[in-house]
């Protein structure tokens, strides 16, 4: 493979293997084992193993009013002036002393309280088993750098050459931000127009809330535009279990009625909530698709770590969504620079128009803005590079294209009257 050549991956199924074992040996060993840690603790010990480790199957008011009590403490904290003159370290140690105290006072449990330094988060878990995190970063901090006020550069000549037709439809779920007063919103207002009047009717959700995310399947194509983290937390009681897994951030704010209304999926963490704001877990897409209503819908996504980090890829969300029929989706690995995530989205949708396959829409991408988005950033002249590379990976059908080369081609009037 030549440098700077796209990464894919496409699964196939393998054979079986067997394993062989002595049942009768492993029942008795099983059996003494099981006297033997019985006779170490007692049946309550066992009790609170299981609570700890299986949530609850119904939201009670009280909890949702306790999570709000929570949230509430959590949000004063990391929306203080004094909050935001802290440095990192100091950030951390005051979201868990907060934490502490309302372990203390029987809303979050003391030991689900987990430090990860290097992703500048604290998890935890409410008193009803549900999921929450104080960030301590701002997501946007990586990304300030080379934020140029142009609008995006587009070849008119060889976008004349796209079909001329109906090419679908399209959705940005746009949870950046507000849109208020905004460095981002103008250039994705611009995708929309522009891809719309080729013929890919595209639409943006500034309010992206989590049953938006249910609704992924009325679109042909969907581009997740969001900030991503990766979220580290600890389960168990006799025995914890420390795992991690991307999250997408969303700016929807939690409320006593939605916390009761996405009740279980935030008892089966599908859902989770960070800064007392709605995040979205890879279960949430593997449940919300079961039965494979994604079919024939491309994502992309810009959302940082959505495959993980260098060191610990983790490919879930791709495979929830796959799983939830997705032809295909585009991610990347590690926090990548806004600009040239951006630039590599409005490129690939460009020449997807133009009858491209998806990954010879993310080459040609990568061969304009580079294979990774430091080799973009040095080349911007960047002097203060972020540690590692993020750089894009495609799963599924990666020869999927917006209309295939035997389709009929839809009358003019059709797409005008669309």
């Amino acid at each position: 493979m030549e440098a700077g050549d796209l990464l894919f991956r496409q699964d196939f199924s393998g054979g079986t293997s067997k394993m062989k074992t002595n049942s009768h040996r492993f029942l008795c060993a099983l059996c003494a084992l099981t006297v033997f840690i019985s006779a170490l603790f007692p049946a309550s010990a066992f009790a609170a193993q299981t609570a700890d480790t299986v949530a609850q199957t119904t939201l009670t008011t009280a909890d949702a009013q306790e999570m709000q009590q929570a949230d509430s403490a959590v949000t004063a904290l990391t929306g203080s002036d004094a909050y935001a003159e802290m440095t990192r370290a100091q950030r951390l140690d005051a979201a868990v002393a907060q934490l502490q105290q309302l372990a203390e006072e029987g809303l979050v449990s003391a030991r689900s309280l987990h430090v990860d330094k290097e992703n500048g988060m604290v998890s935890f878990a409410y008193s009803c088993g549900a999921l929450g995190g104080v960030l301590v970063e701002d997501p946007d901090e990586e990304n300030t750098p080379f934020a140029p006020s142009e609008l995006p550069a587009v070849d008119l000549h060889e976008m004349s050459n796209a079909p001329q037709g109906d090419l679908g439809s399209a959705m940005i779920y746009y949870a950046f931000d507000n849109t208020v007063n905004s460095s981002r919103y103008p250039y994705y207002s611009y995708m929309k127009g522009f891809w719309t009047a080729m013929g890919l009717h595209t639409r943006i959700d500034t309010t992206v809330t989590v049953s938006d995310l249910k609704r992924m399947n009325d679109y042909g194509l969907c581009i997740l535009s969001a900030h991503g983290s990766y979220y580290t937390y600890t389960s168990g009681f006799l025995f914890k279990q420390t795992r991690t897994e991307p999250v997408i951030l969303l700016t929807e704010e939690s409320d006593f009625y939605k916390d009761l209304y996405y009740g279980i999926d935030l008892l089966t963490h599908r859902v989770i909530k960070i800064n007392g704001l709605y995040c979205i877990t890879p279960s949430f897409f593997r449940a919300a698709y079961r039965g494979g209503q994604l079919k024939d819908t491309v994502v992309l996504s810009e959302t940082c770590e959505f495959l993980g980090v260098s060191g610990s890829l983790d490919t879930s969300m791709a495979d929830a969504l796959l799983a939830g029929g997705a032809k295909a989706v585009a991610g990347y690995v590690n926090n990548v620079y806004t600009v040239y995530s951006r630039s590599m989205l409005w490129d690939t949708v460009n020449h997807l128009i133009l009858g491209q396959t998806l990954q010879e829409s993310v080459q040609h991408s990568m061969d304009t803005y580079g294979a990774d988005d430091l080799v973009w950033y040095n080349a911007q002249g960047g002097k203060r590079p972020h540690a590692a590379a993020a750089y894009p990976l495609l799963f599924g059908d990666v020869g999927v294209r917006l209309i295939e080369p035997n389709a009929a081609p839809v009358p003019q009037e059709v797409q005008q009257a669309a």
